[in-house]
């Protein structure tokens, strides 16, 4: 079943205190899944506000778009916490910003598992949930007991969780997440902000009009150029993904939102699709598509094969949300090594979450 029409089956189900639920799987999520490792693993996320450059300077964007975002570890998106399925997680928030923060994570069931409650300025509070179902699921900001949850979203305070299943096979893994940036300051294409640092636009999210897409942090963050006869410049330092034609990869595709859909799809590519816990068993479902629908609260695993040299492109194939930002160019070369990540994309993998205690 397509995750849109997960999605759409679950849209009327509200449970108190959780908005955004996690959708892995059609069925219910029972702790009975997975056998526990007796690990415990210690996270700690640190809340924060501060102004982040969220686009490069070039054509689209002149002079570049700082802004006032909100932040886990310094980062949009907050760093990616990787275990195994079975294990404990511990997480620490500790808010060294101006304003209420929490946590939300969708890899919890339950309110005590899945939600902080609030951390006022200044404090911290630790609690524990269990790895029960492998996968990928977002964790964000939940605001003042959801007042605002919107907001603190919009601002980039949001991150991914990585289960690994026991029986997953190796491979060079990878962390995206996409994320809409609604700025009061930005005058749109051509035009950007003037110089000017720009805050969050409640009319415009309300509208529903992103300025950015962005992709870990940045519109166009890992796109150097793009046209062959007509070359429209948009990020000189650019990185890009690097991997080895004939290699088996693996993309954690995170989607905040908070407000649309990503189409996800690689350009010369065709993926599988592990997207959901199979009840009853360990591992995940397998899918093959060339076009995954990822709803806005939700994030994707997905399996790729690139076979031969070139050049690749991971895409929201909303054509709007590529030209704003939404796409990451993937380069399939027999330099490539283990090591070669972009910072900030490297997840650890299962035998590592399984080494670490």
């Amino acid at each position: 079943m397509n995750k849109a029409i997960v999605a759409g089956l679950a849209a009327g189900v509200l449970v108190v205190g959780l908005i955004f639920s996690p959708l892995f799987t059609g069925f219910p999520l029972s702790t009975a899944q997975a056998q526990g490792t007796g690990n415990t693993k210690h996270f700690t996320l640190i809340a924060d506000e501060m102004e982040l450059q969220v686009a490069p300077s070039n054509p689209l964007h002149p002079g570049g778009i700082m802004y006032k975002a909100m932040v886990f570890n310094g980062t949009i998106p907050g760093p990616v916490i990787s275990v195994h399925q079975g294990d404990t997680v511990e997480i620490t928030l500790r808010n060294e910003g101006n304003v209420i923060h929490s946590l939300d994570f969708h890899a919890g069931i339950g309110p005590s598992k899945a939600l902080s409650g609030n951390v006022a300025a200044g404090e911290s509070k630790t609690w524990t949930f269990d790895a029960v179902n492998a996968g990928a699921f977002l964790y964000h900001c939940g605001a003042d007991g959801l007042n605002g949850v919107w907001e603190h979203i919009a601002n980039g305070m949001y991150g991914g969780v990585v289960i690994h299943p026991h029986n997953e096979k190796p491979a060079k893994e990878f962390y995206v997440s996409f994320g809409e940036i609604y700025n009061s300051a930005d005058k749109g294409p051509f035009v950007g902000t003037n110089g000017t640092v720009g805050s969050f636009d409640l009319v415009k999210l309300w509208n529903d009009s992103p300025d950015l897409i962005l992709t870990n942090g940045m519109a166009h963050k890992y796109v150097p150029e793009i046209g062959a006869a007509s070359k429209i410049p948009l990020n000189p330092d650019a990185e890009v993904f690097m991997v080895k034609p004939g290699e088996l990869t693996r993309w954690y595709i995170v989607n905040p939102g908070p407000n649309d859909y990503v189409a996800f799809h690689f350009i010369a590519g065709q993926m599988d699709v592990r997207d959901g816990s199979i009840k009853n068993r360990y591992g995940t479902q397998l899918k093959n598509d060339e076009t995954w629908t990822i709803p806005p609260g939700s994030a994707t695993v997905i399996e790729a094969v690139f076979p031969e040299e070139g050049v690749y492109v991971g895409v929201d194939h909303n054509m709007s949300h590529v030209l704003k930002g939404g796409a990451f160019a993937v380069v399939a070369d027999d330099a490539s090594t283990d090591n070669d990540h972009p910072e900030g994309t490297y997840v650890m993998s299962m035998e590592e979450t399984m080494m670490e205690h």
